[in-house]
């Protein structure tokens, strides 16, 4: 396995964060806020000058980890540095041009916020950003989330069923899983791990109902995902989500005990 973590879970300090990496031998991390902005609100010359660092202290990028469709489906305005774009679909062009530029071959994405959506048409609607995505040989990462349509195992097993995408791959968040208590057929799960490259390592105590660090909750890492554990094409990017970054030092190296 390859272990990834993203990166305001330690600091948006990118040199902080390159020296968290070389402590650890990490050679990943998946970026979702630069100097207190979400990845998609730093300019194209800044994330030149960014990957430059990265690059030169041997650092990649497993993921660009966007608020991408975490937002109404009937939104009619967006802003990337302030300023008006056209579209949704330009927001996520520029989602790409960033992805091209770090290297990164994945971009997380999210399913609209829960509102009157058929899986039929949301399918649609992500099946135009599958064929841009596509076109650049990018992967996208639908993630789970309680605010979205897709917040449970059943439903995202459903969409994939539904349509069969050849570049859309599910993200699972397991703390998410657990949180939301999600009354999933267990073959379901088994189904979407299988075809999982890429997982958001979180951890969830029912009894306190708050994440809490990777290995000191409700979630069996080493049995769940006891296959994909020692699969060298599988990467695991720690999400511990307690707003404490020291959290994610404790988190690492319970997970990375899981591979010894």
């Amino acid at each position: 396995m390859e272990i990834s973590f993203v990166n305001d879970e330690f600091s948006t300090d990118i040199d902080e964060v390159i020296a968290f990496t070389k402590k650890n031998s990490l050679k990943y991390i998946e970026l979702r806020k630069i100097n207190d902005k979400d990845i998609i609100d730093i300019s194209l010359e800044e994330a030149y000058e960014l990957s430059t660092k990265l690059s030169s202290n041997g650092v990649l990028v497993s993921a660009i980890s966007s608020p991408f469709l975490k937002w109404s489906a009937t939104k009619q305005d967006f802003s990337i540095m302030g300023k008006n774009v056209v579209s949704e679909e330009d927001y996520f062009i520029k989602l790409m041009d960033l992805a091209d530029i770090f290297g990164a071959p994945n971009i997380r994405i999210y399913s609209y916020l829960k509102e009157d959506i058929t899986l039929e048409d949301l399918g649609k609607k992500l099946d135009v950003y599958s064929q841009m995505a596509l076109d650049r040989g990018i992967t996208l990462l639908l993630e789970n989330d309680s605010l979205c349509n897709i917040n449970s195992i059943n439903k995202m097993h459903q969409l994939l069923e539904l349509y069969n995408f050849s570049n859309i791959f599910p993200l699972l968040n397991m703390g998410s899983v657990v949180a939301l208590a999600d009354d999933y057929n267990p073959q379901e799960l088994q189904d979407l791990i299988n075809t999982c490259q890429y997982f958001h390592v979180t951890d969830y105590d029912s009894e306190l109902q708050r994440n809490v660090v990777i290995g000191e909750g409700d979630v069996d890492y080493e049995e769940i995902l006891a296959n994909k554990l020692n699969d060298v094409c599988t990467v695991f990017s720690l999400l511990p989500n307690t707003k404490h970054p020291e959290d994610l030092q404790m988190s690492l190296n319970i997970f990375a005990s899981y591979e010894e």
